[in-house]
C-alpha cells in the first residue's frame, strides 16, 4: 500500500481505473449471468407455468362440469331403467378432462426429460404422481358406473359405495389441483425472489463503483488542486520577488517522499526557484560591491570625490529652496613627514584610523568624503557654520588626544564654511580651503571659519 502512495500519479490513476473497471466487469457479468437465469426461468414460465396455469383453470372448469354430471346422474337413480344421457355426457367430459391431463403429462415429462426444471422438480414429478393415481382412480369410477348401469337399479348399499368412488375421484383431481397451484406460487415466489436478488446486488455494485468512480475523481481534483496551488504560489513569489528585486522567501525544500509527475515538477520549480533567489542574492551583493566600488575610497572606506560631487549638488539645490548646510575640510598634519619617516603603510593606517574615528562621531545625516591624499570634507546637512566648528572642535581634539599602538600621534586642521546665497559647488569648497590653509598658516592643530 505505501508502494502505492510513492508512485507516480500515471500509476495510481490507472490503478484505481482498473478498480473501477474491475467492479463494471464484475457488475455486468453478474448481469449478463442473473438475466441468463432470469431468462431461463421466464422461459421455463413460459413453457412450462403458464400452460400449467391455463391448464389449471380447465381443470377446475371441468371439475365443476363432472360434478354436475355425477349429481344429474344421482337423481336418477329410483327409476327402473335410467336414461344414458347423463352417463355418456360423464364419459365425454372424462374424455375431454383425461386428454387435457395427458396434454399436461406431457408438458412435465418433456420439461423434466430436457432438464427445463430449474426448481420445485419434485412438485413436478408429485404433479405426475397425482395424474397417475387420478387416472386409476377414473378407470375404477368409470367401472363401477358401467356395472351399475348394466344392472338398471341401484341399491343403497351400491348408491354408497358410488358416492365413496366418486368422493376419491374428487380427491385426487383436488390433489392434482393442488399439487399445480402450489408450484405456480413457488414459481412465482422463486422468480421474484431472482429479481430481487439481481436488484440488490446489481445495486449494492453500481453503488460501489459509484463510489470509487466518485473518490477517483475527487482524489484527482484534490493533487491538482492542492499541487497546481503550490506551484502558483511558488510562480507568484518569483513575480513578486522580480517586482522588488529582493530574494524570494522559499523555505527549504527536500527530496520529496512521493514521485508522481506532478510533485517532480513542484520539486523541479522549487529547485529553479532556489536558484533564482541564489542568483538574485548574489546579484544584489555584487550590485552592493558595485555600488561600494564606485561610491567609496578603497583605502578607507569614506565616501570618493565622485559620490562627493553627487551629495554636494542635492544639498545646494535643496538649499536653493530654503535649506542650508555646511562643510568642514580637514587634512592630516605634516602627512608628508608621517610617510617620509614611518612609511607609506603607516600612512595608510594613519588615514584609516582618522577616517573610523570621525565616522563614529557624525550623525546619521553627516558624511565624510576624502576628497584625495590626506585630504577630506565633512558634509553636515541642516547644520550652521557654529555647530560644524564645535564639532570640528570635538574632532581636532580628539585625534590630538588618540594614541593607538602602532601610530604616530598627529593632529589635523580644519577649515568651515556655511552655504552662502549664489553658492555653487566650486565656490564653497574654494572658501573651506581658504579657511584650512589659514588655520594651517596659523600653526595647525586648529579650526578656522571661512
Amino acid at each position: 500500500m505505501q508502494q502505492w502512495f510513492n508512485a507516480s500519479l500515471q500509476r495510481k490513476i490507472s490503478g484505481l481505473l482498473v478498480v473501477l473497471l474491475s467492479f463494471l466487469f464484475v457488475v455486468i457479468l453478474y448481469s449478463i449471468f442473473k438475466l441468463k437465469l432470469i431468462s431461463a426461468e421466464m422461459h421455463e414460465v413460459a413453457e412450462i407455468d403458464v400452460p400449467l396455469t391455463a391448464m389449471l383453470s380447465e381443470l377446475e372448469m371441468m371439475q365443476l362440469k363432472q360434478h354436475l354430471f355425477i349429481e344429474q346422474f344421482r337423481l336418477n337413480p329410483k327409476q327402473a331403467r335410467v336414461e344414458l344421457k347423463p352417463e355418456q355426457a360423464f364419459a365425454a367430459q372424462r374424455e375431454a378432462l383425461k386428454a387435457l391431463l395427458d396434454k399436461t403429462e406431457l408438458v412435465l415429462n418433456k420439461s423434466l426429460q430436457q432438464h427445463q426444471v430449474r426448481f420445485a422438480a419434485a412438485e413436478h414429478q408429485q404433479i405426475l404422481v397425482s395424474i397417475q393415481q387420478f387416472h386409476q382412480q377414473s378407470d375404477s369410477f368409470e367401472q363401477y358406473l358401467m356395472s351399475a348401469l348394466q344392472q338398471g337399479h341401484t341399491t343403497e348399499q351400491q348408491w354408497l359405495k358410488f358416492e365413496d368412488e366418486a368422493t376419491l375421484l374428487d380427491q385426487s383431481m383436488m390433489s392434482i389441483l393442488r399439487h399445480m397451484e402450489k408450484l405456480t406460487l413457488e414459481a412465482s415466489r422463486y422468480t421474484d425472489k431472482h429479481q430481487n436478488e439481481f436488484m440488490l446486488v446489481n445495486t449494492g455494485l453500481g453503488f460501489c463503483a459509484f463510489v470509487i468512480g466518485l473518490y477517483l475523481t475527487f482524489y484527482i481534483l484534490q493533487i491538482f488542486r492542492r499541487r497546481i496551488g503550490r506551484i502558483q504560489a511558488e510562480i507568484k513569489n518569483v513575480q513578486q520577488s522580480i517586482e522588488l528585486g529582493e530574494p524570494i522567501s522559499s523555505p527549504v525544500f527536500h527530496q520529496p517522499d512521493h514521485q508522481d509527475e506532478l510533485t517532480e515538477l513542484e520539486h523541479d520549480l522549487k529547485m529553479m526557484v532556489q536558484r533564482l533567489s541564489l542568483e538574485i542574492s548574489n546579484r544584489q551583493e555584487i550590485e552592493q560591491q558595485l555600488l561600494v566600488l564606485a561610491t567609496r575610497d578603497k583605502l578607507t572606506g569614506a565616501f570618493n570625490r565622485h559620490k562627493w560631487d553627487e551629495q554636494l549638488r542635492m544639498e545646494l539645490s535643496l538649499a536653493e529652496r530654503g535649506g542650508l548646510f555646511s562643510i568642514a575640510m580637514l587634512d592630516v598634519d605634516f602627512f608628508k613627514k608621517v610617510n617620509d619617516q614611518c612609511g607609506h603603510h603607516t600612512g595608510d593606517k594613519v588615514l584609516q584610523a582618522l577616517t573610523e574615528h570621525i565616522s563614529r562621531r557624525l550623525r546619521k545625516t553627516d558624511s565624510l568624503f576624502r576628497l584625495g591624499g590626506e585630504e577630506f570634507v565633512i558634509l553636515l546637512p541642516q547644520q550652521k557654520a557654529e555647530a560644524a566648528c564645535q564639532l570640528a572642535e570635538m574632532l581636532r581634539q580628539h585625534i590630538a588626544s588618540l594614541e593607538e599602538p602602532g601610530l604616530p600621534q598627529f593632529t589635523i586642521s580644519f577649515g568651515v564654511t556655511e552655504y552662502q546665497q549664489g553658492d555653487d559647488k566650486d565656490s564653497v569648497l574654494k572658501r573651506a580651503d581658504q579657511a584650512l590653509y589659514q588655520a594651517k598658516a596659523m600653526g595647525r592643530n586648529r579650526v578656522q571659519l571661512g
